[in-house]
């Protein structure tokens, strides 16, 4: 039983009917232009003949300029009225139905009788290496012979594609137009071509470029693939995305290029606030040449820095005083973790370029470029160089996957990107992994992270309470030790808001972490930023289950999903692996090095074959100023006499000044022995801070 058909099948049938129509009709009129055709036609169909009738591909001949081949395009007619007109000028050539005659001879292009007598297969090219060229194409005899006939054809029987160098990419594309009608294939942009054509290339090596003129505390400083960055950067003219890993010291070769063109300063670097004093301190430190006065933190709108030599601000920042900015006249720009213009509708976006539009050189830094979408890289490729691609659109349909939907088109997607890779680093970008140069960094990478000042509490009441406690002379040794773990246990809370914005900035690299704290306000504080971020997340304090550890830890060893992992110093130092994870975070520190060290392992294990990065973040004007020294004191005391193997003294940034004159913690803890580390740590353990918040208030007057 048979069901009656739909509208919408009657249309598609009668569509079609239509089509076979015109063809027919088409296919007459040319009979009747030309009408020896005919009998050529009639004569052939009664041959006798197979091998007549069904003219193997071998044996057929091909035309010249029968095909489409365009460069660089995106939509491709088959045959259209303009190639019927060539075809027509041309007296010794008529197409006909798809049968080519030339001169007296006739060669029929063989198609199979379920395809439609329009359809044409279509492929294209794309770049595999810097030296050669990949077709990918479905399978056609004639086009196949084509390759053949090339002296640089590899086929990949695995893949089921040929490729070939680049030296014969046009004679490849001048064969194929030989299949005009038949075959279409778009070929490799033209800026690719100029690129990788060049009679001339670049030097790949660009490691003698003379440095001396940077400054020697930065240059005695360098790796020799850190030296290798800034060579680079300095052959492309101080324009460029250093996209190295996180931990391999961007910072340091980003001032090193910067300082090699110190003649075009002032010097403009913008990052996420978070960051903005450590880049300070990164200036002070490598390049002690640069007269600190004239470096200057924008921290408000109201701030003058028309003075400044370096200004260092944030990206918000930047998108408020832009104008201003833009008068001052910068030469040079670090914009660091780039990826914050990923979208070049945002406003702070659209501020940068269009402040970097006449800045000289400009350096991007950034360990994931494009966190997840291609056309998120445009906005940096075009503030740093806004020839390399033609337009917005052209580079949104060859790498991004561009499809026209109901809304416009759609640039979400990704394709090409081997080859945007390759252009990328001919152009303008260099990135090492941490497992491309593993044998020139330690095994642990510490550095020192300073705190935002300006969202660190360090005026309240009860830190001034602390400082006061410590400062009294009549206090006995126990007494002091007991004011000063107050003091710790007040300084978490009076740093948590910095803390919380330097995670959060930390979490759009979308790279696994393992963060450490001791008191339980400031996990809190992590774990809910985490979830605002909208992230997953593990947590291991005191009061985790000794049976579900096993199983949060396998959560983060085996998912994608989960970044970072909360964890208890006290708690959670030993006992756990968590190798999925290259970067440790202490929101805290610790006085007991041996506990900081035992936690840095859950990272840093056996089995590890790559650099853990570990930071400390360390707050001015709090207890820190006194704990960091302590530490590196017991370890230098420790590694002295063989105990152990840690050295904190050689921390990136570790000279932490006071910005006040205060008792050294060395005083509290001087009658303390290494062996009574364990009394301290009973001591801090029955700290609470809401404890200590209520600890010395007076009862108010009735």
């Amino acid at each position: 039983m048979t069901s009656a058909l739909t509208k919408e099948q009657k249309e598609r049938i009668e569509a079609k009917r239509q089509l076979a129509l015109q063809r027919r009709n088409e296919r007459q009129r040319l009979q009747n232009q030309n009408p020896s055709l005919s009998n050529v036609n009639s004569s052939s169909d009664k041959s006798s003949n197979p091998e007549e009738c069904h003219r193997t591909h071998d044996q057929q001949c091909v035309i010249p300029n029968t095909c489409i081949v365009k460069r660089d395009s995106f939509a491709l007619n088959p045959y259209t009225k303009q190639t019927r007109k060539e075809a027509n000028c041309n007296p010794r050539q008529t197409v006909h139905n798809h049968k080519v005659y030339f001169g007296s001879r006739r060669f029929v292009h063989q198609r199979n009788n379920s395809f439609s007598t329009a359809e044409v297969v279509t492929g294209s090219c794309k770049l595999l290496s810097k030296e050669r060229f990949i077709v990918v194409v479905p399978y056609q005899e004639q086009l196949i012979d084509i390759f053949k006939s090339l002296g640089s054809k590899i086929y990949d029987p695995q893949e089921r594609t040929w490729n070939f160098a680049l030296e014969d990419y046009d004679v490849l594309m001048r064969k194929v137009q030989c299949l005009k009608g038949a075959v279409s294939i778009s070929g490799l942009p033209d800026y690719v071509l100029k690129t990788f054509l060049k009679t001339s290339h670049e030097p790949e090596s660009f490691k003698d470029v003379d440095l001396s003129r940077i400054d020697k505390t930065l240059l005695d400083s360098l790796m020799p693939f850190q030296r290798e960055g800034i060579c680079f950067g300095i052959s492309k003219k101080g324009c460029c995305l250093l996209a190295d890993d996180m931990g391999l010291g961007k910072t340091i070769q980003s001032l090193g290029i910067a300082h090699y063109y110190i003649e075009d300063w002032p010097l403009l670097i913008v990052s996420p606030s978070s960051v903005r004093y450590l880049w300070a301190d990164a200036i002070m430190t490598w390049l002690p040449s640069v007269p600190y006065h004239s470096v200057m933190v924008m921290t408000a709108s109201t701030d003058y820095v028309k003075d400044a030599r370096v200004l260092i601000t944030s990206y918000d920042m930047m998108t408020r005083r832009q104008n201003e900015l833009m008068e001052m006249e910068f030469g040079m720009c670090i914009m660091d973790e780039s990826h914050f213009l990923k979208s070049s509708k945002s406003a702070r976006t659209q501020a940068a370029c269009k402040l970097l539009k006449n800045v000289k050189r400009v350096l991007m830094l950034s360990g994931t470029p494009a966190l997840s979408r291609p056309i998120e890289l445009y906005p940096q490729i075009s503030a740093i160089n806004p020839k390399l691609f033609p337009s917005f659109f052209e580079f949104g349909m060859r790498y991004c996957a561009g499809v026209k939907n109901s809304f416009g088109w759609d640039f979400k997607g990704s394709s090409n990107m081997k080859e945007l890779q390759l252009l990328l680093e001919r152009h303008l970008m260099i990135r090492r992994l941490k497992s491309d140069v593993i044998s020139q960094l330690p095994s642990k990478v510490r550095q020192m992270v300073i705190l935002n000042p300006e969202v660190i509490n360090s005026k309240s009441k009860d830190m001034k309470r602390c400082v006061e406690k410590l400062d009294q002379e009549y206090l006995t040794g126990t007494e002091k030790r007991g004011a000063l773990l107050k003091y710790y246990c007040a300084t978490g809370k009076a740093k948590l808001k910095a803390i919380r914005d330097y995670i959060g900035d930390m979490l759009d690299s979308e790279k696994k972490f393992i963060c450490f704290a001791h008191h339980k306000v400031v996990l809190d504080g992590i774990c809910e930023v985490i979830r605002e971020k909208k992230k997953e997340f593990v947590r291991i304090d005191g009061s985790t289950e000794s049976s579900t550890r096993k199983l949060l830890c396998d959560k983060f060893q085996l998912e994608s999903k989960y970044v970072a992992a909360v964890l208890s110093i006290t708690a959670a130092n030993a006992g756990i692996t968590l190798t999925a994870a290259h970067l440790v975070v202490f929101a805290e520190l610790y006085w007991n090095p041996g506990i900081l060290t035992q936690a840095e392992d859950r990272a840093h294990r056996i089995g590890q074959d790559d650099s853990v990065l570990i930071q400390y973040l360390v707050a001015k004007e709090t207890a820190d100023d006194h704990i960091w020294p302590l530490i590196q004191s017991k370890l230098d005391v420790l590694n002295k006499a063989g105990l152990s193997k840690d050295n904190f003294l050689d921390t990136e940034t570790s000279v932490l000044k006071n910005l006040r004159k205060q008792p050294s913690i060395l005083n509290y803890f001087s009658e303390i022995s290494l062996s009574d580390d364990e009394v301290a740590d009973d001591m801090l353990a029955s700290l609470d801070l809401e404890e200590f918040e209520n600890c010395g208030k007076k009862p108010k007057l009735s």
